[in-house]
């Protein structure tokens, strides 16, 4: 978090004594916070509201909204030695396809740190980045909260937790459970207003149920409006 928080304190192009100032800090509890010390809640969203990326201050990666005009093979591309990048697609295009549809150009991208992944065993991973819609995972995910996801190619990879799911021509995040006996899914929300369901084995070998990828970490809480 060290080299986070100067990183973008550079980025900004602040002193010390600006970004200590513009959150009413003293310049010497910054340097602190430069040297490892925690930062508390609501100073971390002052940083927020002065132009910080939080999330990458706090785990070492941030998004990016791709400008339209760009092309393959430089879209994701970084110059920064310590990230990689990590797209987002649009989900909708995938819709009935039975996998994500990961040619296509992204929507988005996150530039995740490469000590973060290999911290979190998610370095010889296929990602991609999956906002959640809705409330049916309350309280385990929240509507809005942006999820970093591994891509499945087998649904033998897939046995259980939550996952990205297809089910004819939609795409949602469930948690599921495999049933050897039956070789079916059971489908369930975290969130108990949310019935669950059954996917049998005529539906899968039909192509009507797929799981596209299992959800690895939340990248991004969702900001909660009062």
């Amino acid at each position: 978090m060290t080299t986070f928080l100067r990183e973008e304190r550079n980025r900004l192009e602040l002193t010390q004594a600006d970004a200590s100032k513009a959150i009413g800090v003293g310049k010497t509890t910054f340097l602190r916070w430069e040297a490892g010390y925690p930062i508390p809640s609501d100073k971390l969203i002052a940083l927020s509201d002065i132009g910080f990326d939080i999330n990458y201050v706090l785990k070492g990666c941030k998004r990016d909204t791709l400008p339209a005009a760009s092309t393959p093979g430089t879209a994701l591309q970084t110059s920064h030695a310590d990230l990689t990048a990590v797209p987002q697609y649009d989900l909708s295009a995938s819709a009935g396809g039975g996998a994500l549809v990961v040619a296509e150009h992204p929507i988005a991208r996150f530039e995740l740190s490469k000590r973060w992944l290999e911290q979190h065993n998610l370095h010889n991973k296929k990602l991609t980045v999956v906002p959640v819609r809705g409330d049916s995972m309350e309280n385990t995910l929240h509507d809005g909260d942006l999820t970093l996801v591994s891509l499945i190619d087998d649904l033998s990879e897939a046995r259980e937790g939550v996952c990205v799911l297809r089910f004819d021509d939609e795409i949602f995040v469930k948690r599921i459970q495999y049933d050897f006996k039956s070789k079916g899914y059971k489908v369930t929300s975290d969130n108990n207003a949310y019935s669950g369901f059954f996917v049998d084995a005529d539906d899968i070998n039909a192509g009507r149920f797929s799981v596209l990828g299992r959800v690895e970490r939340v990248l991004q809480r969702a900001r909660k409006v009062d």
